[in-house]
C-alpha cells in the first residue's frame, strides 16, 4: 500500500512539474512581451491593450493552475500521511504479532526443557533404582557366598580347634612330664638356667642343690650335665621366683622381669636395719617410723622440684660411727630416701631411689650439705653432689660411696655456727 502511494505521489509530482514548466514558459513569454512592449511602445500602441488582456488572462490561469496544483499537493500529502499511518499501524501490528510469536516459542521452549529435565530426573531415579537393585543382588549373592564360606570356615575352625585342643592337651601332658622330670627333688623348683646336673641313672638336680650323691637314687653324682634339660628349660614358661608375683614369662623375658619385679627382695636402706622384704612391702616397713622420721613421704611438686631435710648430731662428734633415720620424698610418683651416715671419720650423704638402676639413670639430682640456719645459696660453707640417685638394688655396703662424702674438717665448718650440731641437706630433681 505504501508503495502504491509513493507511485501516485510521484505521478502527481511530475504533473505539477509540467504545470510549473508551462507557468514558467508563460512567464518567460510575458517577460518577452513586456520587453517587446517596452521596446516597441512607440510603434505598437494599438496592440497594448490586447497584450495587457492576454497577460491578465495568463496570470489568472497561472494562479488558478497554482491553486489547483497546491490542492493536489495537499491531497497527495494527506494521502501520503494516511498511507504512512496505515503502514505504521500495519508495522506495529506485525511487530506485536512477531513478539507474541517469539514469547509463545520461548514459553514452549521452557516447557520443553522442563519436560526434558523431568524426564532426565525420572531416568536418573530409574537408573539409581536399577543400580541399587543390581548392587543388592550382588551384595545378596556375596553375602550368600560369604555365609557359605563362613559356615565352611566355622566347620574347619572347629575341626582345627578340636585338633589344637588335642595337641595342646598332648603338649601340656608332655610338658608336665618334662617339668616333673627336670624339677629339682631337693628345692622342688624347676631350674631357670643351666647347667642341670644328671646322675648316671638319669635323675636331675639343680646347680644349687648338687652334692656328692644323687638325692633320688643315692648313687655318686659325678659331673654329668644334661643338654636336653637345658633345652627344655629354655623353651618353657617360668613363674617369677618372687613371692606375691603371679607373672608367667618365657625364658628370654624372665631374667629382665626379675630385675625389675615390684616384688623383688630388697634391703631397708637404713644402714643399721638388717631387714629384707619384697619391694612392694618396703613402704609398709618404713611406715612404722622405725627407720624414718615420717611415715608418709613428703610430696615434691613439679614447680619447685626441690626439697630439704634437716638432721642433728645428738651424740659425740668424735664418734667413729653415726646413723640417722631417713626422710622419704615422692616426686613424679617415685619414692626417694635421703639419709647421712658416719663411718671411719667420714660422713656419707646418699639419696636412694626405690627403682632399678635403669630407671635411676633417667634422673639427675643436685644434693648440697650446708648450715641449717641458712639456704644453700646463703650458706658460707656448702658442699654439693651432682649425679643420678642410687638404686635400691645396689649392694647395701656400696650405697654410701654413691653420693656425697665429707671428712671431719669439712663437716666441722658446717656445724661451726650451729648450737645443737644441726645441718641441712637440700636437693633438686632434674629429669634427663
Amino acid at each position: 500500500q505504501a508503495y502504491n502511494c509513493l507511485i501516485h505521489f510521484y505521478k502527481r509530482k511530475m504533473s505539477l512539474k509540467r504545470g510549473v514548466d508551462v507557468l514558467e514558459e508563460s512567464n518567460i513569454k510575458e517577460d518577452e512581451l513586456k520587453n517587446k512592449k517596452n521596446c516597441t511602445d512607440l510603434h505598437f500602441d494599438v496592440n497594448e491593450n490586447k497584450i495587457d488582456n492576454k497577460a491578465s488572462d495568463l496570470e489568472i490561469k497561472s494562479k488558478e493552475a497554482s491553486k489547483t496544483y497546491e490542492e493536489e499537493i495537499r491531497g497527495l500529502k494527506l494521502e501520503i500521511e494516511t498511507g504512512n499511518k496505515n503502514f505504521k499501524e500495519v508495522e506495529d501490528a506485525n511487530k506485536k504479532a512477531l513478539i507474541e510469536l517469539i514469547n509463545v516459542i520461548e514459553e514452549n521452549k521452557k516447557q520443553h526443557e522442563a519436560q526434558i529435565e523431568v524426564l532426565k530426573a525420572q531416568h536418573a531415579e530409574e537408573m539409581i533404582k536399577v543400580n541399587w537393585m543390581w548392587k543388592w543382588k550382588m551384595i545378596a549373592t556375596k553375602i550368600s557366598v560369604q555365609e557359605k564360606n563362613e559356615k565352611k570356615h566355622a566347620i574347619e575352625i572347629e575341626e582345627v580347634k578340636t585338633k589344637m585342643e588335642d595337641v595342646e592337651d598332648d603338649y601340656e601332658y608332655l610338658l608336665g612330664q618334662m617339668k616333673e622330670k627336670i624339677e629339682c627333688p631337693v628345692c622342688m623348683v624347676i631350674p631357670s638356667s643351666g647347667p642341670v646336673y644328671v646322675c648316671p641313672n638319669g635323675h636331675f638336680v639343680c646347680k644349687k642343690c648338687k652334692s656328692g650323691s644323687c638325692p633320688t637314687c643315692r648313687v655318686a653324682m659325678g659331673d654329668g650335665k644334661s643338654l636336653l634339660a637345658v633345652l627344655v628349660i629354655e623353651n618353657i614358661d617360668h613363674e617369677c621366683k618372687y613371692d606375691y608375683c603371679e607373672e608367667v614369662l618365657s625364658f628370654d623375658k624372665l631374667e629382665n622381669h626379675e630385675k625389675q619385679c615390684k616384688h623383688r627382695i630388697v634391703s631397708c636402706p637404713k644402714v643399721s636395719c638388717r631387714e629384707m622384704f619384697p619391694l612392694s612391702k618396703l613402704m609398709e616397713h618404713l611406715g612404722k617410723n622405725t627407720c624414718t622420721f615420717k611415715a608418709v613421704p613428703k610430696v615434691i611438686d613439679n614447680t619447685s622440684k626441690s626439697g630439704r631435710a634437716e638432721f642433728r648430731i645428738s651424740g659425740d662428734l668424735a664418734a667413729k660411727k653415726l646413723t640417722w633415720n631417713m626422710y622419704t620424698f615422692s616426686y613424679e610418683d617415685q619414692i626417694f630416701a635421703i639419709f647421712p651416715t658416719k663411718s671411719d671419720n667420714l660422713y656419707y650423704f646418699t639419696m636412694v631411689m626405690f627403682e632399678s638402676a635403669e630407671v635411676c639413670s633417667k634422673y639427675s639430682i643436685e644434693m648440697e650439705v650446708h648450715e641449717r640456719q641458712s639456704t644453700s645459696k646463703d650458706s658460707e660453707v656448702s658442699f654439693k653432689f651432682c649425679g643420678s640417685p642410687c638404686s635400691i638394688d645396689e649392694d647395701k655396703k656400696e650405697v654410701k660411696y654413691l653420693g656425697l662424702t665429707l671428712n671431719n674438717r669439712s663437716m666441722e665448718k658446717i656445724l661451726k655456727k650451729s648450737k645443737d650440731n644441726s645441718f641441712s641437706v637440700s636437693f633438686s630433681f632434674f629429669q634427663k
